[in-house]
């Protein structure tokens, strides 16, 4: 159990920090994020009307930042990760959660500016949050 988390966590934290990276040069044509590879309230893509359950619900107070994402958690079904990221997409924080875990993170963040929070469900991807500190 310990490799595959292992495995997921890397996987997950590489996927994250690729698809944010490139979301700047992608942003001209096709809005904020790719369609159907990142998901956002506007940009629900194959995955419309699951956004509830699964986008990261951001609270900021002063340099504390709490990451909720309100998913019931089963073995089969469950949130893997929470990342904070920079505008620029570098990785502030992130938190991985096994099955029993309740999908809930914080973190201290130093410098205000433009944040994106990110939710990676085991079945239904990645959904992204914008906020600013």
């Amino acid at each position: 159990m310990n490799n595959r988390r292992v495995f997921l966590k890397s996987a997950l934290a590489m996927a994250a920090g690729l698809s944010l990276v490139g979301v700047r040069k992608a942003s001209a044509e096709s809005g904020p994020f790719p369609s159907n590879i990142v998901y956002t309230a506007d940009d629900q893509g194959q995955w419309k009307g699951k956004a509830q359950t699964h986008l990261p619900q951001v609270t900021v107070d002063g340099g504390k930042v709490t990451l909720q994402t309100k998913h019931p958690h089963s073995e089969k079904h469950f949130i893997v990760r929470h990342t904070v990221v920079t505008a620029d997409g570098k990785v502030v924080g992130a938190t991985v959660f096994a099955p029993s875990d309740t999908p809930v993170s914080t973190y201290e963040i130093a410098e205000k500016g433009e944040y994106y929070a990110t939710s990676f469900c085991n079945l239904h991807d990645l959904w992204v949050t914008k906020f600013t500190v």
